[in-house]
C-alpha cells in the first residue's frame, strides 16, 4: 500500500529508529525492538514520522547513558498498538498530565543540558489527535513508556 494515507507503519518505525542510531550509540543505549514485518494503516506518513521522531529523541535524551529503549508494535482487531519505553528514569506522577502541554518542561535543570523547546510532545499530541489515536505516558517498573493506539482504517470523513 503506497500513498500519503496508506502506509506500512512497521517500515515507518524502522526508518525512524535508523535515523536515531547515532544518538543511541553516543549515549551507549541498547535497543530492543519487537516490530512485525508489515502493518498497514491509514495515516499521514509525514505527520507520523514527526511524532515518532519526537518520541524517540525524547526517550534517548532523557535516558541515562548505558540504559535501554524497548519498542514494540502490533496490530490486533484493526487497531495499531505501539509502545516506546526508555529505562533508568521516572517522571513525577503530578507532572505526567502536563507533558503534552505546549512549552511544558518537567525538569528545567535537566532541560538546560538536553535542550529542546518544550514543544515536542505538544506536537505529538496534535498529531495523535488528528489520527484519532489514544495516547499517553506512564511510569513503568523500569522507566517511562510512551504508548498509543489508533485504528488501522479511518472512518469516512475523518481525514486530516
Amino acid at each position: 500500500m503506497v500513498g500519503r494515507f496508506g502506509i506500512d507503519f512497521a517500515e515507518l518505525l524502522r526508518v525512524q529508529i535508523a535515523d536515531v542510531t547515532d544518538l543511541l550509540t553516543e549515549k551507549e543505549i541498547s535497543l530492543e525492538v519487537d516490530i512485525p514485518d508489515k502493518i498497514l494503516c491509514e495515516a499521514d506518513r509525514t505527520q507520523m514520522e514527526r511524532a515518532i521522531q519526537n518520541v524517540l529523541v525524547n526517550a534517548i535524551r532523557y535516558s541515562p547513558n548505558g540504559e535501554a529503549i524497548y519498542i514494540s508494535l502490533l496490530n490486533e482487531k484493526d487497531t495499531v498498538y505501539c509502545e516506546i519505553e526508555n529505562t533508568g528514569v521516572h517522571i513525577q506522577e503530578d507532572m505526567i498530565s502536563h507533558l503534552f502541554e505546549a512549552f511544558y518542561r518537567a525538569d528545567t535543570s535537566r532541560n538546560r543540558n538536553t535542550g529542546g523547546t518544550g514543544l515536542g510532545l505538544y506536537i505529538v499530541r496534535k498529531i495523535m489527535e488528528l489520527h484519532h489515536a489514544e495516547y499517553g505516558i506512564k511510569n513503568s517498573g523500569r522507566g517511562v513508556v510512551f504508548w498509543f493506539q489508533m485504528p488501522q482504517k479511518r472512518s469516512i470523513g475523518s481525514s486530516i
